[in-house]
């Protein structure tokens, strides 16, 4: 089943959304789709209720990333090409709340209607005025309310452009039990499915991480931490820039802070650095 809603979808991440409905683990899923394929998943969607949004979203995808958390709202009567939101649960009743939340820009209460954390719910609403206008990604939001950089790799959602993570939703820490608690059942769901997928998120979520706004995400491969020294072999990146360049060129990096790196050859300050274990 995994398999095949990927293959209709394009995406894992949206599939497993999907599924954890399904699994009775989550109330409510929201996902993003073509328009023009809206009716075809639904047709999938045996013993669910999917019902679509009143408006359009236009993708502006971040270059670096090849991913994006921002889009700008068309009319649904608008010719110009776009992606429906399907607001997806066994319940009909549940569906069109989250429609009618999202409808009124109730951030806290949609994030609540869709089985995220109260807390991360919350945690969403008191960033959004800042970071909706830059890229409406709040994972260094998320960092500068996390204690220190080492992390359980099940809030992992770094590498979301590789279409891996076991949340839908911006933990408000990366220590936030509730979010692990979720990670963790979203985990057995998938390896009830597939074993050797759960083998493979579990191998990809762990490891460093570091994480720009703008210019790019870059995995450290087979890292290990040593006092505060990380040595790693080969560098999974979004995009070829001189970050990549310093990184890859070095084995080893020193961790000033959480937001400060130094290479061999210079440092790098500004960013996010996160160790997932």
């Amino acid at each position: 089943m995994i398999h095949l809603l990927q293959q209709k979808l394009g995406s894992m991440t949206k599939a497993l959304e999907i599924l954890y409905v399904m699994e009775n683990v989550k109330p409510a899923a929201r996902i993003i789709i073509d328009e023009d394929k809206a009716d075809e998943l639904t047709s999938l969607l045996a013993n669910l209720i999917a019902v679509k949004s009143s408006f359009k979203i236009k993708k502006e995808v971040d270059k670096n990333r090849e991913y994006s958390d921002k889009g700008t709202r068309l009319p649904a009567s608008s010719k110009e090409k776009g992606q429906l939101f399907l607001y997806i649960s066994k319940s009909k009743e549940k569906a069109e709340l989250a429609k009618k939340l999202e409808e009124e820009n109730k951030h806290k209460e949609l994030g609540i209607a869709l089985g995220y954390p109260k807390c991360c719910s919350e945690f969403f609403e008191k960033n959004f005025p800042v970071e909706s206008k830059k890229q409406n990604d709040y994972t260094l939001a998320t960092l500068k309310s996390s204690e220190g950089f080492k992390f359980p790799f099940y809030t992992n959602i770094t590498i979301r452009h590789l279409d891996l993570t076991l949340l839908n939703h911006f933990p408000c820490s990366f220590s936030c039990k509730a979010s692990i608690t979720k990670a963790k059942r979203h985990l057995e769901v998938i390896e009830k499915h597939s074993r050797e997928l759960g083998i493979i998120f579990k191998g990809m979520l762990k490891g460093a991480v570091v994480y720009t706004e703008k210019s790019g995400v870059f995995l450290l491969r087979e890292s290990s931490l040593n006092k505060n020294k990380i040595t790693y072999r080969g560098v999974m990146s979004s995009t070829n820039n001189s970050y990549y360049d310093l990184l890859k060129k070095s084995e080893t990096i020193e961790i000033i802070g959480k937001n400060h790196i130094k290479t061999e050859k210079d440092d790098i300050k500004g960013i996010g650095f996160m160790l997932f274990y």
